[in-house]
């Protein structure tokens, strides 16, 4: 397992030897857990690279549902 990486969009971790998507932007390589996050990402990298940019997981509004909460 490799070491674990942010994906820039939602600021959920994820492990790059099983990332659902990935871009490369600048000669880096940038993880995403799904390809949703990857389109996003894509759309305006810099939005996402910016220092101000803050994730859309760490809103003050919490999830109305958690992806796990869709199997119970």
């Amino acid at each position: 397992m490799a070491e674990m990486v942010k994906d820039l969009v939602c600021d959920m971790d994820v492990d790059p030897d099983s990332a659902a998507a990935q871009s490369d932007y600048e000669g880096k390589t940038y993880y995403f857990c799904a390809p949703g996050c990857k389109t996003d990402f894509d759309a305006d990298p810099q939005k996402y690279l910016s220092a101000d940019h803050v994730p859309e997981s760490m809103g003050d509004e919490p999830a109305a549902k958690r992806w796990w909460e869709f199997w119970k």
